[in-house]
């Protein structure tokens, strides 16, 4: 149940950005996130935030005892600071002014998002090698793309910050996805 669960809310995250943003008007190369937390699309952007942070502590919750490993638990860990945050990242672009989304360090509770998913797909890796073999290549692959775009950042202008988040996040998206299918295939009584 949990890992449906986590399945479906990474699903619709997608395509419910793309409906606000193309909703919205908004430049998908220049406009960053948090531009959706403003106008008509606010309402719905956050409860999208709020379901892929939900998906994250689905995705806890049905990891629990499919592994043993230290850094599993320590992945579940990672993974519920990272639902949290997004939570308070949806919630925090709703409720800010124009003036501080428009500020430079706008997009740093996403950073922080970011940084707890890396570490959780990182310690992830042991006991996905452990449990499936092809899993554990799929989010090696995704990890290997999330830490690449690090650096990649401090390249990008503002005239490519929206297309910036959206590639991270795309990938973020995929990983989550990728995971919770792939587990819940492995193990039919975690669905």
């Amino acid at each position: 149940m949990w890992l449906r669960f986590a399945l479906v809310s990474s699903v619709v995250t997608f395509p419910i950005h793309l409906y606000i943003l193309m909703a919205s008007g908004l430049n998908p190369v220049s406009s960053p996130i948090s531009d959706l937390s403003r106008g008509d699309w606010a309402a719905l952007h956050t409860l999208s935030l709020a379901s892929f942070g939900m998906a994250h502590l689905t995705l806890a919750a049905g990891i629990r005892g499919l592994d043993s490993g230290r850094l599993w638990a320590l992945a579940r860990v990672f993974l519920a600071l990272a639902g949290a945050g997004l939570v308070f990242v949806g919630y925090f672009f709703l409720s800010a002014s124009p003036a501080t989304l428009s500020a430079p360090g706008a997009s740093a509770p996403l950073w922080i998002v970011a940084s707890l998913t890396g570490v959780a797909m990182g310690a992830m890796q042991p006991g996905l090698s452990r449990r499936a073999r092809a899993l554990s290549i799929f989010s090696a692959l995704c990890l290997g793309l999330w830490m690449w775009m690090v650096p990649v950042f401090f390249f990008v202008g503002d005239d490519w910050i929206g297309a910036y988040q959206r590639g991270v996040g795309l990938i973020y998206i995929i990983w989550l996805v990728g995971v919770s299918l792939g587990l819940s295939q492995l193990s039919p009584s975690r669905k």
